[in-house]
């Protein structure tokens, strides 16, 4: 039993055993739901709640949270646009290239919350996804991040064609094509200072 116990211990103490059962539990619920596919340009929707470990210091939702939320609304995306498969036929990966949020009214204890994502653009190199995170009760947009998710192994051309499309990309919206150009002077400037 006590070997049980440290092994138990040390599994919470090592990694983020609460993520990694939200991640399975998420995916679960959406296999017993039935697969659904919707469209790559339609909007992904996923509904939360702000609970007792969502809460920092000032008893309204961690900002370190709202990316979290969004980690998971991006696993529902993926699943529902099939992007998953494409990934795995064209033998490729995605990772989280960069992200910006931004903070527009607080999530309280017990509030309600939908994320709704959907993917704005795509280049030669990434997908851009936009989620915005609405109270339930108000409809207000509380948060609103925009990410970059980089193809490694293929473009996200390649990926689409994988999955049987061949659909061009949406033009970036103001706010991305910002986005899109903050990343590449940072990188510009890394490069240069390394």
């Amino acid at each position: 039993m006590l070997v049980y116990l440290g092994i138990a211990t040390a599994a919470f103490v090592l990694f983020d055993v609460a993520y990694f059962c939200r991640f399975l539990f998420s995916l679960v619920l959406y296999l017993l739901q039935g697969l659904k596919q919707l469209p790559v340009l339609e909007e992904s929707v996923v509904n939360g709640l702000c609970w007792t470990s969502d809460l920092d210091l000032n008893f309204h939702m961690n900002n370190s949270r709202y990316l979290r939320e969004c980690d998971f609304a991006r696993m529902r995306l993926f699943l529902e646009k099939n992007i998953w498969s494409g990934l795995r036929k064209s033998k490729a990966s995605i990772i989280n290239g960069g992200s910006t949020i931004r903070y527009r009214k607080s999530l309280e204890f017990l509030d309600f919350f939908q994320i709704r994502s959907k993917i704005l653009h795509w280049d030669s190199k990434a997908f851009y996804i936009e989620h915005q995170i609405i109270e339930t009760k108000t409809s207000f947009v509380s948060a609103i991040a925009l990410v970059k998710m980089v193809v490694k192994g293929a473009s996200p051309d390649v990926v689409l064609n994988a999955m049987g499309l061949t659909i061009q990309s949406p033009p970036a919206p103001l706010e991305l094509q910002r986005f899109i150009e903050l990343n590449q002077i940072s990188s510009e400037k890394l490069r240069k200072s390394s």
